[in-house]
């Protein structure tokens, strides 16, 4: 198993990793604006904080309240995988199923570098134009 394998499967670690932190270096999405009501800011933090265990809400509140007030949107910086973020092979994907690593594959071929092939990035068209001439 690479390491690659191994912290996907991890999932959300037992234990709070160290705050990375903000990457100059690489391209980020803009800053979004400021639309949300109070209630919707500390609704929208409610609902990063459900996916993590209760020891860590006191931590991880102030610091998706920081990230939505700095960037528009809470990203959850700490977490950030530590593995290089491209389509791999659908093969090195753990997954229970073919289609589970399909979804994988699909979500880091948006994302650079190296390029997606041009027959990966073309694909979710092809699939829409598909349906709209009724296909599959």
């Amino acid at each position: 198993m690479t390491d690659f394998q191994k912290q996907i499967l991890e999932g959300i670690p037992a234990e709070l990793p160290e705050k990375k932190p903000y990457d100059m270096a690489i391209n980020h999405a803009p800053k979004r604006k400021d639309i949300l009501t109070d209630e919707e800011k500390v609704l929208a933090v409610r609902n990063a904080l459900r996916y993590f265990p209760t020891k860590f809400h006191s931590i991880l509140a102030e610091e998706f309240a920081q990230e939505l007030h700095d960037y528009g949107r809470i990203y959850m910086y700490r977490f950030r995988p530590d593995y290089e973020m491209y389509a791999r092979p659908i093969d090195e994907y753990p997954a229970k199923s073919r289609q589970a690593a399909a979804i994988m594959a699909m979500k880091y071929t948006a994302r650079g570098p190296p390029a997606p092939p041009r027959e990966l990035a073309a694909l979710p068209t092809a699939i829409s134009e598909n349906r709209t001439r009724g296909g599959v």
